[in-house]
């Protein structure tokens, strides 16, 4: 996790103010949709009593989302871009120096991509998982009683505890097909059929493996989560003390946390994926010629 965190922080003083500026409209976006069910929910209690001004909220919310996400969008591809292609440019020259093998840089190089693009797609997604789950709990015990806030939040604990051990597989799974990966180029150049064969067949072995952990994973959270959505539903309608709007919200906001959750295993394993990668990185820059 450390030398993950020094190259981070050596990509980030490339361009401090490019990345910053960046991750500011991220957040704004995530912001501006999270706020989406409840302004909506509003709406709709504020029509039945004709009154529009949180319509009017709501249009002006997606204006300033449309504006954020296409500024951004121009913004970001200019700043990763060229930290990308300069680190790039760096890993090669210091790879072909080394006795690190063609198939072996080949590999790294599109690690050294997905390295770079942190801030602008792990980091990002964790922003917006954790931006989302804190607003989705904290309108939830707002707007809802103790139980049912209390049980979307253990819900959500359950989750990630009960999919540990396919998280941990699935970290296993990936390291083996990336040392693949790096023996991919040198297997073709070989033109050995036989080589070819015992590749593939190992790379569709780990594939299958990997889909097997996803399944079992998603199994264990469907069941979780839609016991959770159910239970909120039945429990909302046997209060009979919330407005349609509320409905709405809650509703939404359970969904939300349900889709966050699932983004935070998914993070985990993407984290894990790029500690690897850049110890990968590392151990090829330092092998000697």
């Amino acid at each position: 996790m450390r030398v993950l965190v020094v190259e981070l922080q050596r990509i980030f003083q490339e361009n401090p103010k490019g990345i910053l500026a960046v991750l500011a409209f991220d957040i704004l976006e995530i912001a501006l949709l999270s706020s989406n069910p409840l302004v909506i929910g509003l709406c709709i209690d504020s029509f039945f009593e004709h009154n529009y001004s949180w319509f009017c909220v709501l249009i002006i919310l997606q204006v300033a989302f449309i504006v954020v996400r296409v500024t951004n969008k121009v913004l970001d591809t200019r700043v990763y871009e060229k930290i990308i292609e300069g680190r790039s440019n760096a890993y090669y020259e210091r790879a072909i120096h080394t006795n690190t093998s063609n198939s072996k840089i080949n590999s790294r190089l599109d690690l050294v991509i997905q390295v770079s693009s942190f801030f602008d797609g792990c980091l990002v997604q964790l922003i917006d998982i954790v931006v989302s789950t804190l607003l989705s709990l904290t309108w939830l015990f707002c707007m809802t009683e103790w139980p049912l806030s209390l049980t979307a939040f253990l819900a959500s604990i359950l989750v990630l505890v009960f999919t540990q051990r396919f998280r941990r597989q699935i970290i296993v799974n990936n390291k083996q097909l990336q040392d693949l990966d790096e023996e991919k180029a040198d297997v073709i150049t070989s033109r050995k059929k036989a080589r070819y064969t015992m590749f593939a067949k190992r790379t569709r072995d780990l594939r299958v493996l990997y889909s097997d952990l996803d399944a079992k994973s998603y199994l264990v959270i469907g069941i979780i989560q839609a016991g959770l959505l159910i239970f909120t539903i039945v429990y909302l309608f046997r209060a009979e003390s919330y407005s349609n709007g509320q409905f709405f919200s809650i509703v939404t906001y359970v969904i939300m946390l349900n889709e966050n959750i699932c983004a935070f295993n998914e993070i985990i394993i993407e984290i894990a994926d790029l500690i690897d990668s850049t110890n990968r990185l590392n151990s090829g820059a330092n092998e000697s010629s």
